[in-house]
């Protein structure tokens, strides 16, 4: 009897998968067979995927021929998205419902294949064979995104396409783009050119590069939205209100408050919030932005129009006479309430265009719009207030999911730890939950090699968060596999993140507690628990924020062996409800049996004393995978 296979490592991974006996090996006479005309699309992507790094033709066909890959509807029902993948000796045969899931099947077949099967040119001397297996899957949540900001720096449409290419491979379904911001309108509206010819370039005096400034046509949109669509990834804009919009404020300074001339400054070159924003007490504001979102509704086939709405500086509004005189007319009792008017609005435009209305979570606020989505970024807390009160939600928090954060700040564990529906959701607000997303800004990583270090590997941790169920997640199964992933992408031509991982040896070490730290800085120490830190090598030591309304800063940290400093650690860093270069590194020697360690930190506390905490402790790994 032939040896069972070792289980394959997919990622995400699947609700259920069973290992046979032997393999299917595909050759130049494999083809493509169709038993419903529904998937012929489906089927075309497959071909081309395969031809391009095996050579090989794959004819698409309704004839079924040995040693190829079938796809026929499921006899049995299917959740949505839903396929099941059997291979054995005579071929591949991929069952699903609806499209969507029989595209899903297929990237589960390809990483059943050799690694070289994600190239995009010719691989020669490859043996393409496929292990005996079966699969049954279905994603978790429906919402499975990536926030690309174009705005901040402009995206190229090559790599939005590479990126979507990316989405795909890992079942990721909705690709957010933010187009307008205070450093730039990247979308050609027709009614009003002036945003693209001036609104998409920054003031010239900053001399910024050609590449990170710009705008897409409509055409062009339409093309990458056509390409999305093939890998069923939808396409969600972003157009930002009322704030976040000097750009768009340079080009009609008359629908701000203020009226004042404006220039286009890239990030970190001035405020990082801009003071003016749009008049909610204009109707000029209202009746632009009820054109723009026509062009944008009628441009974008997402069932989503997202609107923004964070991060409103409010001062202009309180010394407007229009903005004041819209409150009093509207029986608004402050400026929070006239951010929920002017969302309030912007929903009533959407829905004449047959859209939802999805924005942060900072439209809560004065009081949510009745039929509004909201994207919870700043922690949890918007998303349980919004799903109690039975409005969708999409779990976005910068503690594990905003990926133009360090990864000394935000790690692939880390992400991977995370589970999208709060502890304080019943089982009916739970179904609230449409899913995950994560973000990145573009003010900081401004390549796309630069962006790619900062999606990737994190974003397929995050791909399996969203898709797998919560009790099939295991982080050292993830961790085993991720060599061969690793290897795709970089046959794709992604620009991954590579650093040490770490195993955890300090299971929350030691403790900070309410109270403990003071506002000036103190050196604080902690007895290490014999043998933890006597092996010589790379810890990492890290400081875990739990819960309160302040936070801690920590400036150095350093390790002492009978009362000698032997390994030391010094940059500012930030554990609170974000953090901030919160992890160590230590290089340790080895120390004598017995010796009493300790580590020491200078901290104190910010914005009071109620927060606590944990500490962790981790040692490299000795010739392991350099990915974090």
């Amino acid at each position: 009897m032939a040896m069972m296979a070792a289980m394959p490592m997919i990622v995400p991974a699947p609700v259920e998968m069973r290992a046979g006996d032997g393999e299917c090996v595909f050759s130049a006479r494999s083809t493509i067979a169709l038993k419903e005309d529904r998937f012929q699309k489906v089927a075309e992507y497959a071909a081309q995927a395969l031809r391009l790094p095996t050579g090989y033709p794959w004819p698409v066909s309704r004839e079924e021929m040995s040693g190829g890959i079938i796809f026929r509807a499921s006899g049995v029902p299917l959740p949505a998205e839903g396929y099941t993948v059997t291979v054995d000796a005579s071929g591949a045969v991929i069952a699903a419902s609806d499209e969507a899931g029989a595209f899903y099947g297929f990237q589960t077949l390809r990483q059943l294949l050799p690694v070289p099967a994600f190239a995009v040119t010719r691989q020669k001397g490859v043996r393409w064979s496929a292990p005996a297996v079966a699969v049954s899957d279905a994603p978790r949540f429906k919402w499975r995104g990536l926030m690309l900001d174009c705005s901040r720096t402009f995206q190229s449409p090559e790599y939005i396409r590479k990126t979507l290419d990316r989405l795909a491979a890992y079942k990721m379904n909705v690709l957010h783009l933010h187009l307008t911001d205070d450093q730039g309108w990247r979308i050609e509206i027709k009614k009003y050119p002036e945003l693209t010819r001036k609104g998409a370039r920054f003031a010239e005096t900053y001399k910024e590069p050609e590449e990170n400034q710009g705008f897409y046509p409509q055409e062009e949109l339409r093309a990458l939205i056509a390409y999305a669509r093939a890998r069923q990834i939808t396409v969600v804009p972003e157009i930002e209100m009322p704030g976040h919009s000097m750009a768009a404020l340079a080009c009609y300074p008359h629908l701000s408050c203020r009226g004042q001339e404006q220039e286009i400054y890239p990030f970190g070159k001035g405020p990082a919030l801009t003071s003016d924003s749009f008049c909610a007490g204009n109707e000029a504001a209202f009746e632009f932005f009820a054109n723009v979102l026509a062009e944008v509704a009628e441009l974008f086939p997402s069932e989503f129009i997202h609107v923004g709405g964070d991060e409103v500086l409010k001062d202009a509004w309180k010394a407007c006479p229009k903005c004041q005189a819209r409150m009093k007319a509207e029986g608004l009792k402050d400026e929070k309430e006239l951010q929920s008017y002017f969302i309030r609005r912007a929903e009533k435009m959407l829905q004449k265009q047959g859209k939802r209305l999805i924005g942060w979570d900072e439209i809560l606020e004065g009081g949510l719009a009745p039929n509004a989505t909201v994207m919870s970024w700043r922690g949890t807390k918007g998303g349980v207030t919004a799903a109690k009160a039975g409005h969708d939600v999409v779990m976005s928090p910068y503690s594990h999911c905003y990926f133009d954060y360090a990864y000394t700040s935000i790690d692939t564990e880390r992400v991977y730890s995370y589970e999208p529906v709060p502890a304080e959701l019943t089982g009916e607000e739970a179904g609230h939950v449409l899913g995950v997303q994560a973000n990145f800004w573009s003010h900081l990583a401004r390549t796309s090699p630069q962006v790619d270090v900062q999606l990737f590997p994190r974003l397929l941790a995050l791909a399996e968060a969203a898709w797998s169920p919560k009790a099939g997640r295991d982080y050292a199964r993830f961790r085993r596999g991720f060599k061969p992933q690793l290897e795709r992408l970089s046959r794709m031509g992604v620009t991954c993140s590579t650093f040490p991982m770490f195993d955890r040896i300090g299971a929350a070490a030691f403790f900070w507690k309410t109270g403990e730290n003071s506002a000036e800085w103190a050196e604080r120490g902690w007895e290490v628990p014999a043998g933890l830190m006597s092996t010589a090598g790379v810890y990492r030591v890290s400081f875990w924020y739990r819960s309160g309304a302040a936070g801690m800063a920590i400036r150095k940290v350093r390790l002492l062996a009978e009362g000698k400093e032997i390994a030391a650690c010094e940059q500012r860093g930030w554990a609170g409800a974000e953090h901030h270069n919160h992890m160590y590194l230590l290089e340790v020697p080895a120390t004598p049996a017995g010796a009493k360690i300790t580590l020491r930190a200078d901290v104190r506390t910010e914005g009071g004393t109620d927060s606590n905490g944990g500490i962790w402790i981790e040692r490299q790994q000795e010739g392991g995978l350099r990915v974090k």
